[in-house]
């Protein structure tokens, strides 16, 4: 595969198939968030359907043929944002909701460059491929996006529960008064005056998401999760286990300089464990 000086396109627009295709000629078998669209073909209908799939991406100009017109080109912003997408070793998958709308996507990282991948909110089988630029400008650029503002927060531990007792108190917060949310929290946790502030913040909460941040050990993906929820006085971040990895979750406050440094801090520990 060629590359060929072309488009500085901000977003590289792709259907599932097209995508899958270009990852494929790239030796990448393993695209997180897109099911394989070729899934149940015969070899025969596999071969056919790559065709149609090659003349798509030659139309739109995301593939051009060589000089010789055997060989395919690809250009460098296709070319590095789909690389990155499906041979990058560490991924985060991201997913929050905030003044009414929700957004879903997977971040996949390099040491130099992060590329978003996002399924079309208007088209269901069209994906959206972003450059965010380097980790630390990413970084920032998704925590303004969450709405994560810096703010003096109190001294106070955290708070620790069963991650169960914790899912179904959250559930059952919204609409809930605060003294009842109160209630429940200090029963789940042992400490009156956390649970008092934690269930202030979740009766008042103007964002939520989670964070699945994924390693590729080589076999598989190795998953850490956390959680948050943003609130007009104190944010919180939950810390909890896998599944089927103990029954626990922390919840601290949290503030916005603290939230981007523990995320740039997943992401270079990440980069250390890869190149080791």
């Amino acid at each position: 595969m060629l590359t060929f000086q072309a488009s500085k396109q901000k977003i590289i627009t792709l259907k599932s198939k097209e995508l899958f295709f270009l990852a494929g000629v790239l030796g990448s078998d393993r695209l997180l968030g897109v099911e394989d669209p070729f899934k149940g073909y015969l070899a025969e209908e596999l071969a056919e359907e790559w065709e149609k799939v090659k003349a798509a991406l030659l139309e739109k100009g995301y593939l051009k043929k060589g000089d010789k017109g055997k060989e395919l080109a690809m250009p460098p912003t296709v070319f590095s944002r789909v690389a990155i997408a499906g041979l990058s070793n560490r991924a985060c998958r991201l997913r929050y909701a905030r003044e009414g709308k929700q957004f879903e996507g997977y971040l996949h990282c390099t040491n130099e460059r992060v590329v978003e991948l996002v399924k079309s909110v208007d088209e269901p089988d069209e994906y959206r491929l972003y450059d965010l630029g380097d980790v630390e400008t990413a970084c920032e650029t998704l925590i303004d996006k969450m709405g994560w503002e810096d703010r003096p927060l109190p001294e106070s531990p955290a708070l620790m529960f069963s991650k169960q007792a914790f899912n179904e108190i959250y559930k059952q917060s919204a609409g809930e008064s605060v003294a009842l949310i109160s209630s429940q929290l200090t029963e789940a946790s042992g400490d009156a005056e956390g649970a008092a502030r934690l269930a202030q913040s979740l009766s008042s909460r103007v964002a939520e998401g989670e964070l699945q941040l994924l390693v590729w050990n080589g076999r598989e993906w190795e998953s850490q999760r956390a959680a948050f929820v943003l609130c007009p006085a104190i944010s919180w971040i939950f810390r909890m286990s896998s599944d089927g990895n103990g029954d626990w979750l922390i919840a601290a406050m949290t503030s916005r300089n603290q939230f981007v440094d523990l995320l740039l801090n997943w992401l270079r520990q990440s980069a250390v464990t890869e190149e080791a």
